[in-house]
């Protein structure tokens, strides 16, 4: 199921951060999207289901998209955490354990941004 939604949802996450967000709504649903997007990358590292190049050249690219949104006034310590766990996971992508620590903390930082968002 996971595997389905990942194209789908890089799409979207890359969309959404890629406009730049003119609302701290948008800004934040662009956070969501990308932790949601890094979630199930480190998902799929977490079950060994990608490469160590490809997770951490997706990592890098995902912690890129969300930098600019760190000097947020309510959404910076948001996106630096998404930043900061992308980080972890682009340094050991073969860290599977790690990998599902990542997953969860994403999904947990997601979850704080989409409260932002509405």
């Amino acid at each position: 199921m996971l595997r389905a939604l990942t194209p789908a949802l890089a799409a979207a996450a890359l969309a959404l951060a890629g406009c730049g967000g003119a609302t701290p709504a948008d800004r934040a649903e662009s956070a969501a999207s990308i932790a949601a997007e890094g979630a199930l990358l480190a998902h799929e590292a977490a079950e060994g289901s990608t490469t160590g190049a490809f997770t951490r050249s997706h990592a890098r690219a995902l912690k890129r998209k969300v930098e600019p949104l760190a000097g947020e006034p309510r959404l910076g310590a948001i996106a630096r955490r998404i930043a900061a766990e992308l980080d972890r996971l682009a340094a050991d992508p073969g860290d599977e354990a790690a990998a599902a620590a990542v997953e969860r903390a994403l999904e947990q930082a997601g979850e704080r941004a989409e409260r932002l968002a509405r």
